[in-house]
């Protein structure tokens, strides 16, 4: 059986650093994956909600091509003193072939680790960790979780997800069930071949230093409106009703509001079982149409008398002037292009906003020490605290950004520069120019940031 390894990253003071890093590894774990583990690390702060409860299930591919299962919880204080809880991630890498035997489900592989004892919080960290064994399969679909889900949010919402997550980079929940319950509902609405696709944190503050695909932000109100304000994020509230524009066009998105809707979850379950080969983002939609196809001429399902209403195509919606941000001002939706297959979509309507922060290059992050990358994470809370009027935080950047910019290597420094020089000058040209609402006083920030990052004194 394939030995799984683990890593842990906290803060701690260590022989080899002080603060933020990878404590300890595994023998099996290599130093590009080293790296990796180190740049994506949630540290100080990074954790939604305080106290036991706080915790965060991960997921994301590695540079080896292995794949990263982690849970983030609080663990005491800071050991420096400086305050705050402790974010503590231990980090299970698996090989594709275990990952594979618990149906591509990281959800299945915590259960199992944390049943067999395998999530263990140390209060000091060994220098080297064991791999371990784990052994077990899960199915191919939670039928139990499909059920609760599919009674909340509900068919609508959960078709309205699956259809943004194949439309967006990067797509925040808010709102309704806990975000858990929401992504882990998600993950069974795939194949399990497709699943490995899908990177997620249920409980961490959204950083572009961390591009998940799929990012719960559960009851945080203050990370709400920072998401919405800063990042080329698709941002769901699921306290509201779907968008119209997330309507289950595509044949994926329609099977599973058909599915969650007459309750055939079994059949799902089946049929996922049966599923043989890879499907990629390519396949996705042609699959969707089989499947569909079958729920509607199989006996005793019921899709047959539920055929619901044909959804139309969204309107095209009043684009946000510069500077503003919708609630699912994420990459429009793509064109559909002649290309042999009417479901195949043509990748290349996903753009990002001009105005947004775009991922920072992740080979230039896994170089990174983590206190940097915390730092990193810190000036961008600054630069768009102090562009919207916040006098102290535009004191705290005068007296930060000199020391980063010595600090930064050359393309990291460009690659932020540009990102805050960007929304800056969109938020001078709508409050200084003719729009009904601009407000002329509020520019002025804008203007002091704009000076500041292009001086090169």
């Amino acid at each position: 059986m394939e030995l799984i390894e683990q890593a842990v990253f906290t803060s701690a003071q260590t022989d080899h650093a002080a603060g933020y890093h990878l404590v300890a590894t595994s023998p099996g774990v290599c130093g590009a994956d080293a790296r990796h583990l180190s740049a994506w690390g949630p540290s100080h702060g990074a954790l939604l909600g305080t106290g036991r409860e706080a915790r965060s299930i991960n997921f994301h591919r590695l540079p080896s091509g292995a794949y990263c299962v982690s849970r983030t919880t609080a663990a005491g204080w800071e050991y420096s003193g400086r305050g705050g809880q402790r974010s503590y991630t231990q980090c299970l890498i698996l090989a594709p072939d275990t990952l594979a035997r618990f149906a591509n489900n990281p959800f299945a592989v915590v259960r199992a680790a944390e049943a067999a004892g395998a999530m263990k919080l140390h209060g000091r960290v060994p220098p080297r960790l064991p791999p371990f064994a784990l052994p077990g399969r899960a199915a191919a679909v939670d039928a139990a979780l499909l059920l609760k889900v599919g009674k909340a949010p509900g068919p609508e919402w959960m078709a309205a997800v699956v259809q943004a997550t194949l439309l967006s980079q990067t797509v925040a929940i808010a709102g309704g069930p806990p975000s858990r319950d929401v992504i882990a509902g998600v993950i069974n609405c795939f194949p399990p071949q497709y699943r490995s696709e899908l990177s997620f944190s249920t409980g961490l503050r959204f950083s572009p230093r961390r591009p998940f695909r799929l990012v719960g932000l559960a009851d945080a109100n203050e990370e709400r409106r920072r998401v919405r304000r800063l990042y080329d994020v698709m941002l769901l509230d699921l306290d509201g009703t779907p968008p119209a524009e997330l309507a289950p066009i595509d044949a994926w998105p329609r099977l599973i509001h058909r599915v969650l809707k007459t309750g055939n979850i079994r059949w799902l379950a089946n049929r996922m079982t049966a599923i043989r080969g890879e499907v990629d983002p390519e396949h996705l939609p042609a699959l969707g149409l089989e499947l569909l196809e079958q729920l509607e001429a199989s006996p005793g399902t019921g899709a047959r008398r539920f055929r619901g209403p044909v959804a139309a195509p969204p309107q095209a919606a009043t684009s946000p002037r510069p500077g503003e941000r919708s609630e699912t001002s994420g990459p429009v939706r793509p064109a559909q292009t002649d290309t042999g297959d009417p479901h195949r979509l043509d990748q290349s309507g996903l753009q990002p906003h001009a105005t947004a922060m775009a991922p920072a290059p992740v080979a230039v992050l896994e170089q990174q020490d983590p206190n940097v990358i915390a730092e990193l994470e810190q000036l961008d809370d600054l630069v768009y605290d102090a562009i919207d009027g916040d006098a102290a935080a535009l004191e705290r950047l005068k007296a930060l950004w000199p020391e980063l910019r010595r600090q930064l290597p050359d393309a990291l420094l460009e690659e932020s520069r540009e990102q805050y020089v960007r929304y800056a000058v969109s938020v001078w040209e709508q409050q200084a120019g003719q729009a009904p609402n601009r407000r002329p006083a509020c520019a002025l920030p804008a203007l002091d940031i704009l000076s500041l990052l292009t001086d090169e004194g």
